[in-house]
């Protein structure tokens, strides 16, 4: 019986998709292949991102390595015949390596006379792949970082790897890793989520005890979001002092619990972006469309930290409409007019001026009179006019421009 390919991927994909932990993940690949392709033994190695090195994660069948046993420096020649971005005359295959190939290129003195430190490089491989028992060796990107490599023993009819199974290979290693990396976004903010369920936690303790430590801690807890870039270090407080100003200048009922609505809402805009990967938030230039999901995801992943907490609940519905735009054209629901909150409004107006006048990594800040144009030129749809108003009245008087 002909073994199915394409029905294979699609039934690995579906159960990728079921998998939330790398870890199990991992495990249910290498059971996989053991199982079904016919391999003496399979064997998985990782990425472990904090040690800089790359373990073996799992490891089936009659030869299998013991989990953990064997590491591999980033500098072991086998990893970095895959990551190295020299090519040796383009004899380098990235997508896979196996031992029938290493050996042809050990038997070819044209090759070798190529490049004088090849034959010792070759030669440090086959060790490696003679010390795993070895026949083949597929790599898994992600982005162009090498996440982790299958490594497959003999097939136990004795015949060689074909084209048609090295290319199921490649295609499972690629959507592994694409899988393993989101699941490791994942893992991280549900991590990070859980901290800051434990520091709402504590605000709540201390608003019940103590109104000064409540107010500190919510300004500690911002300063959390600023400090992950230095570039936005102390955007909160800024967005804080223009927005009630704004609020003022709007008349808006600030009796009761409003102001501290308020003031939350517009110190914990962008506490979603504790989410968001370090290598988009501090990227320095454009987003590709990929990472702009990413971003934008920030504006759901604040109210998911903060609505569980009573204290919270209108704070959360305003920071998630605080990219909503007066024309609808906003996410992430693409509300319109009045059907965006007010506070919601005036976020989107102080924190666009603030981050147009303010310095980036890729760019100067604009001029105080070049970003009043860009508001101007704006309100009405993406700003609320009224708000952009209000706003502009406070910017004369407050910072005489």
């Amino acid at each position: 019986m002909t073994f199915n390919y394409q029905e294979a991927l699609k039934n690995a994909a579906l159960s990728m998709v079921r998998v939330k932990s790398p870890t199990h993940l991992i495990k249910m690949i290498a059971r996989f292949l053991d199982r079904e392709m016919g391999i003496s033994h399979t064997s998985i190695i990782v990425l472990d991102g904090q040690k800089h090195q790359y373990v073996f994660c799992d490891s089936q069948g009659e030869k299998k390595v013991p989990k953990g046993l064997i590491k591999l420096e980033k500098d072991n020649p086998l990893i970095r015949w895959f990551s190295s971005k020299k090519e040796a005359n383009g004899l380098i295959k990235k997508d896979h390596l196996s031992l029938q190939y290493l050996n042809s290129l050990l038997q070819d003195k044209a090759v070798l006379s190529y490049d004088k430190t090849l034959e010792n490089r070759l030669v440090k491989i086959k060790e490696y792949m003679d010390t795993l028992k070895a026949t083949l060796c597929v790599p898994g990107f992600y982005k162009g970082e090498l996440l982790g490599i299958f490594i497959l023993g003999e097939k136990t009819d004795m015949t060689e790897f074909n084209q048609e199974e090295m290319s199921f290979f490649q295609t499972l290693a690629s959507d592994a890793s694409m899988t393993i990396k989101n699941a490791e976004y994942k893992d991280n903010l549900l991590q990070k989520i859980e901290e800051l369920e434990q520091s709402l936690d504590e605000i709540k303790r201390l608003r019940e005890n103590d109104k000064d430590k409540y107010l500190q801690t919510i300004l500690t807890f911002a300063y959390m979001v600023d400090a992950r870039d230095p570039y936005t270090y102390g955007h909160s407080e800024q967005i804080k002092k223009l927005g009630l100003l704004t609020a003022h200048e709007l008349h808006l009922d600030l009796s009761g619990e409003k102001e501290k609505i308020l003031t939350s809402a517009l110190l914990l805009h962008d506490v979603g972006k504790l989410g968001v990967p370090d290598n988009i938030l501090h990227k320095k230039g454009p987003l590709t469309n990929d990472e702009w999901v990413l971003m934008r995801e920030h504006v759901r992943t604040g109210p998911r930290i903060l609505e569980n907490h009573d204290d919270f609940k209108e704070v959360s519905v305003i920071i998630m409409h605080h990219h909503e735009n007066f024309d609808g054209t906003g996410y992430p629901y693409k509300l319109k007019g009045d059907e965006i909150p007010i506070q919601s409004r005036i976020i989107c107006v102080v924190d666009a001026f603030d981050a147009m006048v303010s310095d980036r990594p890729y760019r100067k800040g604009l001029a105080y009179d070049h970003a009043i144009a860009e508001l101007k030129k704006c309100s009405g749809t993406q700003f609320d006019p009224k708000v952009v108003d209000a706003f502009l009245k406070i910017i004369e008087r407050e910072i005489n421009v």
